[in-house]
């Protein structure tokens, strides 16, 4: 085999690659003897077919058969021989094959940029403390109150803010009836004058009142316009609130409150210690991004540029797909920067993902999203691609985990040292 490499920058190769006529030839003749030995002509007992014939009857679907195995062979043959790491698929050129003719191809690759002196050893990261008050014990105590609480009918009692009323009412103005209708008095979504009305009012009582609806308001037919609510009081509910006691406290499985505060406070710190550590993860990829400068390959900027404007067009279908690019070009930048420096920690580091760290990893997310892992695989790892996308991800995901460990680590060290050296005070 024939090479010659160019280099059209410093991420991208143009290769021109020639295969050997004896070779394509041999691998022909091959294929058609083979061929031969199976199929069946008129007059021939199978494999006695004379090779013209074969030639004749299926020369032109060998050669395109052995075409289509040789091309991507000698192209990885060829990237191998070059140690270099394509980072996107090849780009041929046109080739016209002629029988007993060499086959030469032409393509270009994007490859992986070299970085040199990769630095991630010498990071500092903002240590704090995690600390958790009782105001944050019982704010979260009050949030379980009221998920296990709930709405009673109340038969007597005047109407206040936060109960839940349900209505029959007419709009006076559309000559238009609503049954049924639940409103929570005190609400935002609401205008205020129809609180004031039910405010002090009894089930069973009638209400009047005008109200102007706002421009935004979640009810299109209504929003913008002041209309005359003219209706009956059907019911009314009220938040019954659980005690926060040790029967409460059985009910979500703790033996008694004690046992319940202990459990929110180590909730407390594990969230507050995973938004740290998110934190942190954050401050050492601007850290990377910042202390190393490469070229980036042309071809995946522009990959995950299209993935970024796809993935705002699904939430703004209308939005200007060329400001679209303008917005997020620096932002794929970004990313497409990250990414190969942390492929490039992992290779120096040998961070690789078993097959049974993409299966958990696999269950976990299809978890999260109420899928089973076949129905999650089927749908977002349908390929080969989507899959080592899928890995990639992963392999990244433990770089950083790697870094914050040895980060965390060397500070916690120095802090031991400093504390160890520091002069301490006379004893008396």
């Amino acid at each position: 085999m024939l090479k010659t490499v160019e280099d059209i920058n410093p991420t991208k190769k143009r290769f021109v690659v020639e295969v050997p006529a004896d070779v394509l030839e041999q691998r022909i003749v091959d294929a058609l003897r083979n061929l031969g030995r199976n199929v069946k002509l008129p007059g021939f007992r199978p494999g006695k077919a004379p090779l013209s014939l074969l030639e004749k009857r299926f020369g032109k679907d060998v050669e395109t058969e052995v075409l289509e195995k040789a091309i991507p062979e000698y192209y990885l043959k060829a990237i191998r021989e070059e140690n270099v790491v394509p980072v996107t698929p090849p780009v041929f050129e046109d080739y016209d094959f002629k029988r007993k003719s060499p086959l030469k191809l032409t393509f270009t690759v994007e490859i992986r940029p070299e970085i040199k002196d990769l630095k991630y050893d010498s990071f500092e990261l903002i240590q704090e403390e995690i600390e958790v008050t009782e105001e944050e014990i019982e704010n979260t105590l009050e949030r379980l109150q009221v998920e296990k609480s709930s709405y009673e009918t109340i038969t007597d009692g005047e109407i206040t803010d936060d109960d839940l009323v349900i209505v029959d009412y007419e709009i006076v103005e559309e000559e238009q009836k609503v049954s049924n209708q639940f409103i929570k008095v005190g609400s935002d979504i609401i205008p205020e004058e129809i609180s004031e009305a039910l405010r002090g009012k009894r089930a069973s009582d009638t209400f009047e009142v005008k109200a102007t609806f706002p421009e935004d308001y979640i009810n299109k037919n209504l929003s913008g316009k002041t209309l005359t609510l003219k209706g009956t009081i059907t019911e009314v509910r009220r938040l019954r609130k659980a005690e926060l006691d040790d029967k409460f406290a059985k009910e979500l499985g703790y033996d008694d409150m004690e046992k319940l505060k202990e459990a929110v406070k180590e909730g407390i710190i594990k969230a507050k210690t995973e938004m740290l550590e998110n934190k942190q993860k954050q401050e050492l990829i601007e850290q990377l991004l910042k202390d190393h400068d490469f070229d980036l390959p042309e071809g995946l900027v522009e990959s995950e540029l299209r993935s970024l404007v796809a993935e705002q067009k699904r939430i703004k279908p209308d939005a200007d797909e060329e400001a679209l690019k303008e917005e997020l070009r620096e932002k794929a930048e970004k990313n497409v920067k990250i990414n190969l420096l942390l492929d490039a920690i992992a290779d120096k580091e040998g961070v690789e993902v078993s097959d049974e760290e993409a299966r958990k990893r696999i269950v976990e997310v299809a978890s999260s999203m109420y899928l089973s892992p076949e129905s999650f695989i089927q749908m977002y790892l349908p390929n080969e691609e989507a899959y080592y996308n899928f890995r990639q991800n992963l392999r990244r995901e433990k770089v950083l985990d790697l870094l914050h460990k040895k980060t965390t680590e060397k500070a916690a060290q120095e802090k031991e040292t400093k504390s160890e050296t520091e002069p301490k005070g006379d004893s008396e």
